[in-house]
């Protein structure tokens, strides 16, 4: 499809967009689509060099603020922020994440409500802030992302993660039935396993390359394939699709 122009006049705020992964090709694919991008992530030097990065690379507008998304006074902070000086949020990308692999009967409280609360509170958090300006102007588009774990077992001992992810999964359908009569659209996008350090920290590199073998596809998945979904939902190009997960694994959750 052709993505130049396609979200031209928009606003973009990506979640953990200044990494190496997901989040940041998120940001760039929009942004050349024509969208301004607020980024966040925790480390604001980072997020602020990834920021004028872009900026430089794609000719757009590209704002980067730090954020903790468990932090629901400063969600709401950055949220009045945006909207004071754009006046609107037409896109949401709720990438933030987090996973602290262990059995079930040796993960900690703290460790479940750790997870928990990066993985699925914060998508919840965002969502809340920006809904009240998508619902007056009855335009908007949100994107979860989750994750083929939210149906698979594809990392050992991830519960709390998978966990998570099925809840992202149940918070998208809920939402897109709430907002839909508004004119909002909520959906997901559900990675597989896309090279990045937050995978690499979970899995041993030839587990992975096992992993890999049950996709349908002899393909590396990239950030980019997962952003050019997002790109898919947020424009017009998904106007009729709401409520849904795009799972976006090279065919392991056929196999799975």
């Amino acid at each position: 499809m052709t993505t130049a122009g396609a979200l031209d006049g928009q606003v973009a705020l990506i979640t953990a967009a200044a990494g190496a992964g997901i989040g940041k090709a998120t940001a760039r694919t929009l942004a050349l689509a024509g969208a301004d991008v607020v980024i966040t992530d925790l480390d604001p030097g980072r997020t602020a060099k990834v920021a004028d990065a872009l900026a430089e690379e794609t000719g757009r507008k590209v704002i980067g603020r730090p954020l903790d998304v468990r932090d629901e006074a400063a969600v709401q902070a950055l949220v009045d922020e945006i909207l004071a000086d754009r006046g609107r949020i037409d896109i949401l990308v709720n990438n933030a994440g987090s996973s602290e692999p262990a059995p079930l009967w040796e993960t900690s409280t703290e460790s479940w409500h750790r997870v928990l609360d990066i993985c699925l509170t914060g998508h919840f958090l965002l969502m809340r802030a920006v809904l009240p300006q998508m619902i007056e102007r009855r335009s908007g588009s949100i994107i979860n992302i989750a994750s083929i774990e939210a149906w698979t077992d594809v990392i050992p001992n991830n519960v709390v993660y998978q966990t998570a992810k099925a809840g992202v999964v149940g918070l998208t359908r809920a939402a897109a039935a709430q907002v839909g009569p508004y004119g909002v659209r909520v959906n997901g996008v559900a990675p597989g396993l896309v090279p990045n350090p937050f995978l690499a920290r979970m899995i041993p590199a030839d587990d992975l390359a096992r992993l890999q073998q049950n996709m349908a596809l002899d393909i590396t998945i990239e950030p980019e394939d997962i952003a050019n979904a997002v790109l898919f939902l947020a424009a017009d190009t998904g106007r009729s699709i709401t409520g849904e997960t795009i799972n976006v694994s090279g065919g392991a959750y056929m196999r799975a």
